[in-house]
């Protein structure tokens, strides 16, 4: 059994631990929803040298959902020579596209389902980091057992702003983007219809966001660092975007 200084030794480090964990999860997420996306550049020039077979008109969808739900699995069983070489550009094309090389312009939105994945585990990153910073306050005396207990049941973002009230006013550091990874964090996590449009920020606003995540971490003791975070932005961008 743990006595109380090691206890707390050890809670500092789990916290640096996931926080870490979530990191390498988010940039992990982050690439493979780039891969999607070059995926499907390369798949759009493939498939201009495809030959549909004679008489081949383009599958449509029912306009009620109802219908399209049981159309869906007696369509998964119709065979369509068209239909299979389209398929297999599809399946080329995404297994190509981590070593071809191709960019997508920064502007272009992320449509695939990892975007979701680093979202989710991007904000859960920072949320452990700024807790653990608010647990080393507490240990360190610098703030006081009834602020941390409220603080504990408080949102991403007003932790932040309390944490660093000063720096925020003087503007020597910007929250504006991490507002926004709140915003898709909760679409995310609470996904519906409006997170189908929502919750598909651009190459731009992801460097954006790495930008204040890193200023954030740079100002916080403990794992993972704010270089890391720099490291992993640097080299999405360089791979990725153009």
């Amino acid at each position: 059994m743990m006595d109380e200084a090691s206890k707390k030794l050890y809670t500092f480090s789990r916290l640096e631990e996931i926080a870490s964990f979530l990191l390498y999860e988010a940039f992990k997420y982050a690439h493979l929803a780039a891969e999607y996306e070059v995926a499907g550049i390369i798949f759009g020039d493939r498939i201009m040298s495809i030959e549909p077979e004679p008489g081949w008109k383009p599958p449509t969808a029912p306009e009620a959902l109802v219908d399209w739900l049981q159309q869906r699995d007696k369509d998964e069983d119709k065979s369509d020579a068209t239909i299979d070489k389209l398929t297999e550009a599809w399946h080329l094309s995404l297994a190509e596209a981590g070593s071809s090389g191709r960019k997508m312009p920064k502007t272009r939105e992320f449509t695939s389902t990892d975007i979701v994945g680093h979202i989710i585990n991007l904000a859960a990153c920072v949320e452990t980091v700024i807790n653990r910073h608010l647990y080393h306050l507490r240990e360190s005396g610098k703030l006081e057992n009834h602020l941390y207990n409220s603080l504990d049941k408080a949102e991403l973002l007003p932790k932040v702003l309390f944490a660093f009230k000063d720096e925020i006013l003087s503007r020597k550091m910007s929250v504006s983007r991490l507002r926004h990874l709140v915003t898709l964090r909760n679409n995310a996590v609470h996904y519906k219809e409006a997170s189908v449009d929502a919750v598909t920020p651009s190459g731009e606003e992801l460097l954006g966001i790495w930008h204040e995540v890193s200023d954030l971490f740079g100002r916080i003791e403990g794992e993972p660092p704010r270089e890391q975070v720099e490291l992993w932005s640097k080299e999405f961008e360089n791979k990725w975007l153009q």
